[in-house]
């Protein structure tokens, strides 16, 4: 597996975790019990790669998110990629210092949603509540 390029962190990471924010909660539609923002927009280590990484060019907005599966939005794109307790799909984009950034939703599959929470306190990540 290809190593990411250098991560060039902005400045700007109060006003951009701001902006994520926002945009964020404009792509989750009511049926959203909860959601969760986690990685580089938490960490405060948000920025753009050195050189382009597969399509990306910089961090990803990564987004947990516990909804019925059948109320998820169509616009959501399935990226056919899943693991024990998810699927993941790309809910838009935003562009941030000049840089398109996307969104990644782990969407929670039903049923899994106390193993998620459960992970997120064993596993110590930092995540930060957005409903």
């Amino acid at each position: 597996m290809k190593q990411k390029p250098e991560k060039i962190i902005y400045e700007n990471q109060e006003e951009i975790h701001d902006r994520v924010l926002d945009f964020v909660k404009s792509i989750l539609p009511k049926e959203v019990t909860e959601a969760y923002l986690w990685g580089s927009t938490v960490e405060r280590k948000f920025g753009k790669y050195s050189e382009k990484f597969g399509s990306h060019e910089g961090s990803d907005i990564d987004v947990i998110v516990i909804i019925p599966k059948e109320k998820i939005p169509h616009c959501w794109k399935y990226l056919n990629t899943q693991k024990e307790w998810w699927y993941l799909y790309r809910g838009g984009k935003i562009e941030i210092n000049g840089v398109i950034h996307r969104v990644d939703l782990i969407v929670v599959k039903e049923g899994k949603g106390e193993y998620a929470k459960n992970l997120i306190k064993e596993k110590n990540w930092r995540v930060e509540r957005i409903k």
